[in-house]
């Protein structure tokens, strides 16, 4: 058995930079075990299959890190617009997006990717900043006085804003609190952030450590920015619709851009998470007698 894939950079529109995501066409035919023991395999933060939706949407994506199936991730989600739209005798403005969360719309335009992620859902953590700070190995001063919650638009991400860029840079964390922690609360990992004024451009540079999900660091998380973006706007800039540039990766050696907005509707707060794509790997996944 033989696959079409492609390794794409996601959050960024030069190669090598970004957060890479495997991409594998037709993968219908394709066990859920297989699937998974392929994400083993790549060894990537995540890797998306690409199958016939079941519904009203253009494709339908199952998207697995290197130990699981997760119901949504942002940067996979961006791999797979770009891997469909290359597909396409022409580039469409919109795409549905079938996935474990349900229906996820994406704006193209411009070779922007811009995803509509699901409702924010918040909780508060028994958790307090002194342990968390532990687990960073960062004196307690150099947390921000903001509140530290669990915060999902599609996966579940606990948050924890840092003093200042400095102090985002200086983290060691141990990986293995943070998988107990995590795994207690039900969150993926741990997402911190510096924010450094609605003025700054990129206003916000993010770290996100996701061990129990087999990624010690995901160089940039589009779910974990969309969680983000919902944080920044109930806690912070409480106003109807907002946005911002936010950087992650840089410590990485693999700076990604994440373009961040919010809305208010009747519906509720809509998230928004968009960034660039591009191919930096075309091949074939030659699986013999795997199945």
């Amino acid at each position: 058995m033989k696959k079409r894939m492609l390794q794409i950079d996601a959050f960024s529109d030069r190669p090598l930079l970004g957060n890479p995501a495997a991409v594998v066409f037709d993968a219908d035919d394709l066990s859920t075990e297989i699937m998974q023991r392929i994400a083993r395999e790549m060894n990537l933060s995540e890797t998306v299959f690409l199958l016939r939706p079941t519904g009203d949407a253009d494709y339908r994506a199952r998207i697995f890190t290197p130990v699981r199936e997760l119901p949504f991730a942002g940067h996979p989600t961006i791999a797979a617009a770009h891997a469909f739209c290359g597909e396409q005798s022409r580039t469409p403005q919109s795409l549905m997006q079938e996935c474990g969360i349900g229906l996820v719309p994406i704006r193209v335009e411009d070779d922007l990717y811009t995803m509509t992620q699901a409702t924010p859902q918040f909780r508060d953590v028994p958790v307090t900043k002194a342990e968390l700070a532990g687990t960073i190995c960062l004196p307690l001063d150099l947390l921000a006085d903001s509140p530290h919650r669990i915060v999902s638009t599609g996966v579940p991400w606990l948050l924890l804003e840092l003093h200042d860029l400095q102090a985002l840079a200086g983290l060691r964390p141990d990986l293995g609190r943070i998988e107990r922690i995590c795994h207690g609360l039900g969150a993926a990992g741990l997402t911190v952030f510096a924010d450094s004024g609605a003025g700054a451009t990129p206003r916000l540079r993010v770290r996100t450590f996701a061990p129990g999900e087999g990624v010690a660091e995901d160089p940039v998380c589009g779910s974990g920015n969309g969680a983000i973006a919902a944080w920044i706007a109930t806690h912070r800039n409480a106003v109807p619709r907002g946005s911002y540039l936010s950087e992650q990766g840089v410590e990485m050696g693999r700076r990604g851009l994440v373009r961040a907005g919010w809305e208010t509707t009747a519906e509720g707060l809509r998230i928004t998470i968009g960034g660039a794509a591009c191919i930096v790997l075309r091949g074939e996944l030659d699986l013999g007698d795997a199945s």
